[in-house]
């Protein structure tokens, strides 16, 4: 039999330290095993660097399903920054670049989340999520760009 934990799905973000940093640069860290229901608060920043890591198993696949950013949270942030808004980046293994998956601007963007990303990746892979904000993001309100989803057997195994 597979020990539990060996098969569990890690994600882990830690901020690099920088002058004005919002944010604790600790890393976080969240285990989840399979059957799972998924979630993690990506904090945003303009580094592309500071992306969470996450480690999937063989045998288990993430579903990335919502996305999505507190309404109050976003208020405060485009309010204190001259930043217009958030967007969520992914890569993979295969391709390192991070590539834009959704974006909230403040003024385009009707909803403070999207549904149906149909995001599936089955281990072992590492694929990077991060959530980055405008270049000319100085000063401001922290922001966290949420991310819901699934940890299911997959179906490679």
């Amino acid at each position: 039999t597979t020990n539990t934990m060996s098969a569990a799905l890690t994600i882990r973000q830690q901020i690099a330290q920088r002058p004005g940093i919002l944010y604790s640069t600790d890393a976080r860290s969240l285990n989840f095993t399979q059957g799972a229901l998924f979630s993690f608060p990506i904090h945003s920043t303009a580094y592309e660097s500071d992306a969470a890591t996450v480690r999937i198993p063989a045998g288990v696949k993430l579903c990335i399903n919502v996305v999505s950013v507190d309404r109050k949270e976003m208020t405060e942030f485009i309010r204190t920054s001259s930043a217009h808004g958030v967007c969520l980046k992914f890569s993979s293994e295969e391709n390192g670049e991070m590539l834009n998956v959704w974006t909230f601007d403040k003024e385009r963007s009707d909803d403070v989340w999207h549904t149906g990303l149909g995001i599936q990746v089955e281990g072992p892979r590492i694929v990077r999520l991060a959530a980055i904000v405008d270049r000319g993001f100085k000063k401001g309100s922290a922001l966290d760009v949420n991310v819901f989803g699934s940890v299911k057997k997959g179906d490679l195994s």
